[in-house]
């Protein structure tokens, strides 16, 4: 089953906005919009819910400038 990953953030060096959305699963990850690498590193289980710790890293399209952030 495919879970769907929005990103929205802001680039560090010019502040534009970076806007990203994936789709990934068992054995398959598609890309659309921006391209970012995105890698689990834990999970944290609420009253809420279960979500992933990670790291995502992506190019500033605007400026070219790598930028890495945790959600």
């Amino acid at each position: 089953m495919a879970e769907s990953l929005k990103i929205k953030v802001k680039c560090h060096a010019c502040s534009y906005l970076i806007v990203g959305s994936a789709k990934y699963g068992k054995g398959h990850f598609v890309p659309e919009g921006v391209e970012f690498d995105f890698v689990a590193i834990g999970k944290v289980e609420t009253s809420k819910g279960k979500t992933v710790k990670a790291e995502v890293s992506c190019v500033c399209p605007n400026c070219g400038v790598k930028c890495k952030f945790s959600v």
